[in-house]
């Protein structure tokens, strides 16, 4: 599982943040750079800054501010408002922004989304959807809110995804500002309908209500608040301690806390490791600007102690690392980064640079599959139809299968013996992941027993 993003949201009007309920009752919160700043010693993961004034004035105003956040702040961060042209974006992420959000512009033309796009690329757009829940029907909308279109939420995301956005910012009308919770339920289906990161915008009154959205049960891949972050009724740090308790992986690592000068080099090896089999793929070393790229990119970066710079895993293959979380040794002087490989790690072609198997760990490989399967439900997977019988049936088959690991075992056929077995294990985790548990579950379980 990717790594959960907490991103606190600063509405901008004439160069200050305001916070109100549904952009009315608006009043004065602080300074925008000075919260930033905040912000980034809190350990979020990224801003976002809308510019809820958005005339001609106010633009250059805002730019103004663009330019002092990126000059002040390392954290990645978005800006919006009134964003209705390609040279618009384009002002804003030459000032220093890393990502734009785009709504009633790309809701009139939705051509728009893939202009911006194709200039900038995927990842630097973010598609605001606002919606309204009327007669039971989610319905996007406009001007905050306040005109309904004929757009339907689940359709129009689908559709902003395949026109080249790269992510979605969903926001509830009905619950922005009410600090009533998510509607974890439209996350969930918002979720499975893309297969881009949904960010869950509109409603946090309490630690729980970021929880849940970010949990299974809501199923987005990060949370946007505001009100809550700005006075104090949930501070970052500890809401991430929550959320790993969750079982929620999150970004934990302070930048300034690791010590880069310990060996005289400004260097600290970073150990890399498979985030769902838990094998040691490769070492590597990172210097301070190494660690803000990989933080801020999500990718892993390291310093090249032979080509004397920057080196992101990956760039020459294709074969990049995508961060999962991130500890600190508990002398602050290495570092283990947790990934999702995308293709093998090690020059030769093998998974891991180191001599293992590369069948170690698979379990909890196929237990990704088996997470994967769930949600995204392709046609035709065996897995998938296992879901969809309920766990009566997940159960029964459990049971077929020990039975037959049992005789198997009984008759000394020990190849027919691994065979049953490995499809004892391959139901368990089915039925585990039906009931919403995993392997973490078991081994909690276990390691409480051996204690």
């Amino acid at each position: 599982m990717a790594t959960k993003r907490i991103i606190p949201c600063l509405d901008i009007k004439d160069g200050m943040t305001v916070k109100g309920v549904n952009f009315e009752n608006l009043k004065e919160v602080g300074d925008p750079v000075e919260m930033a700043v905040g912000y980034c010693r809190q350990m979020a993961d990224e801003l976002v800054f809308l510019d809820i004034a958005a005339t001609v004035e106010g633009r250059k105003t805002f730019i103004d501010l663009v330019k002092r956040l990126a000059a002040n702040i390392d954290l990645p961060f978005t800006v919006g408002g009134g964003i209705a042209t390609v040279e618009d974006a384009g002002l804003l992420l030459e000032a220093g922004a890393s990502k734009v959000s785009i709504n009633s512009a790309a809701v009139n033309n939705p051509q728009f989304i893939n202009n911006l796009a194709a200039k900038y690329g995927s990842k630097c757009v973010v598609a605001a959807i606002d919606a309204k829940e009327i007669d039971g029907v989610w319905k996007v909308t406009t001007h905050s809110g306040n005109k309904v279109t004929d757009k339907e939420l689940f359709s129009w995301a689908k559709e902003v995804e395949e026109r080249g956005a790269g992510e979605i910012l969903f926001t509830s009308m009905n619950h922005d500002g009410t600090k009533a919770g998510y509607p974890c339920e439209v996350y969930k289906k918002l979720s499975q309908t893309v297969n881009i990161p949904i960010i869950a915008s509109g409603g946090a009154g309490c630690m729980n209500d970021i929880v849940e959205v970010l949990s299974d049960k809501g199923g987005a891949d990060a949370a946007l608040a505001a009100s809550v972050f700005h006075f104090g009724d949930v501070k970052i740090p500890e809401l991430k301690k929550v959320l790993r308790n969750n079982d929620i992986p999150v970004r934990m690592i302070d930048i300034n806390a690791v010590d880069f000068n310990k060996n005289g080099d400004s260097l600290v090896p970073v150990i890399i490791q498979d985030n769902y089999s838990l094998k040691v793929l490769m070492l590597g070393y990172m210097n301070k600007e190494a660690l803000a790229r990989t933080l801020k990119e999500n990718r892993v970066t390291f310093y090249s102690r032979t080509k004397k710079r920057l080196w992101t895993k990956g760039e020459t293959s294709g074969n990049f690392l995508n961060v999962c979380d991130m500890y600190l040794d508990c002398d602050n002087d290495a570092i283990l980064v947790k990934v999702e490989a995308e293709g093998p790690v090690c020059h030769t072609g093998s998974v891991s640079c180191f001599n293992t198997e590369d069948t170690e760990g698979f379990i909890r490989t196929l237990q990704q599959v088996i997470e994967k399967r769930k949600i995204k439900r392709p046609e035709g997977s065996y897995t998938v139809k296992l879901f969809d019988k309920g766990v009566n049936k997940i159960a029964q088959k459990v049971g077929e299968e020990a039975v037959e690991t049992v005789i198997e075992a009984i008759d000394c056929n020990d190849q027919r013996l691994i065979y049953e077995a490995s499809d004892l294990i391959y139901h368990l985790l089915v039925l585990l992941s039906h009931k919403e548990m995993s392997i973490s579950d078991l081994e909690k379980e276990l390691y409480r027993r051996h204690r």
